[in-house]
């Protein structure tokens, strides 16, 4: 995944920047799909073209190694959590961030229930995860993460069966970010704005 490339010298670079008064940049943020394979899956050639995500997305193949089980949920990412170290001579060195993904899912199907039993093996995951702005983040080789799932059942009349959990990663820089090329593909368009 290309990442900043940061200078020996203990300087940074101040990279552009844009902001405007009349269009700012207003982006929906909640993480409405998240995408799993294996962690030994292939990866993109280009993650933003539509067809090599066509080809892979598969809520059965079994056969395919490189396979693709796009998930429906309802997440969010808060900040990442970073990890400091403090080294001789009084430095301190920022050795990568904690990210977790808050994962609801609603639609407890027979097929999706044993996925979180399955999933409770353990191991690594290949992710990417997309919001409802439109995003897609974890480039060509996705985000090696590890996936913990449980069943809630929540007391109250109105209450419905979830599956929730996290998905977690250590990384010193945030994923790589494409506009989504299959953002509504089987899933439904956001309301528009008024």
């Amino acid at each position: 995944m290309p990442v900043p490339t940061c200078p020996e010298d203990c300087t940074t670079p101040l990279a552009p920047v844009k902001f405007s008064d009349c269009a700012p940049e207003i982006i929906l943020s909640e993480i409405r799909r998240i995408f799993v394979a294996k962690p030994n899956a292939a990866d993109f050639t280009d993650v933003s073209q539509a067809t090599e995500w066509t080809s892979r997305i598969s809520e059965t193949d079994v056969a395919s190694g490189d396979a693709i089980r796009p998930l429906t949920v309802i997440a969010d990412k808060p900040a990442a959590a970073a990890v400091v170290k403090e080294i001789s001579n009084g430095r301190r060195f920022n050795i990568g961030k904690d990210h977790t993904l808050n994962i609801t899912i609603d639609d407890v199907s027979p097929e999706n229930y044993e996925f979180m039993r399955v999933a409770e093996c353990g191991g690594k995951f290949k992710m990417w995860y997309e919001t409802a702005g439109g995003f897609l983040y974890g480039g060509n080789e996705g985000i090696l993460v590890d996936i913990t799932l449980d069943d809630v059942l929540n007391r109250g009349l109105d209450e419905i069966e979830t599956i929730a959990g996290t998905a977690t990663w250590r990384a010193k820089f945030h994923p790589d970010r494409v506009l989504s090329p299959i953002f509504n593909a089987g899933v439904v368009t956001p309301p528009e704005e008024e």
